[in-house]
């Protein structure tokens, strides 16, 4: 009986694993508007891959929270509809304030972005970009600071 149960956790952490939807949230903690104009993502639906893209999302100071994909600005896939709310962003494409345009991402080496353009709107300060993915390698918090 103890063989069964753990063997039927480990199927259903495996199922909820494969079906969680993963979210988004730009926290940005800078005085600074920033615009993210474009972005790419993954769907996996049983052994399929889809991708999804996604347009412009204004990122305003404090916390910009999507609990999923379908939430971003001119999201769109060739997604079944049941499995569009569980993708992963994987990158996306950004405009700082002072016309900085950079890409931040999931993958090195676009995990990171430093601005050298002293922003007025940061009070002269430069800003640092660093992508966090979640122990699910889905979840993703983006840091401004």
């Amino acid at each position: 009986m103890k063989k069964i149960s753990l063997f039927f956790a480990l199927f259903l952490v495996l199922g909820l694993g494969k079906s969680f939807a993963g979210y988004l949230n730009v926290i940005n903690m800078t005085n600074c508007p920033f615009q993210f104009y474009s972005g790419i993502g993954s769907i996996v639906s049983g052994s399929t891959t889809y991708q999804f893209t996604f347009g412009t999302v204004n990122i305003n100071p404090g916390s910009n929270f999507f609990a999923n994909p379908t939430l971003l600005t001119g999201f769109a896939t060739n997604a079944p509809a049941s499995a569009q709310a569980s993708g992963c962003v994987e990158i996306t494409k950004v405009n700082g304030p002072g016309g900085a345009a950079f890409p931040i991402g999931k993958m090195a080496p676009y995990t990171t972005y430093a601005s050298t353009n002293n922003p007025t709107c940061n009070a002269g300060n430069n800003y640092t970009m660093t992508w966090n993915t979640g122990s699910n390698n889905c979840d993703a918090v983006i840091l401004i600071f």
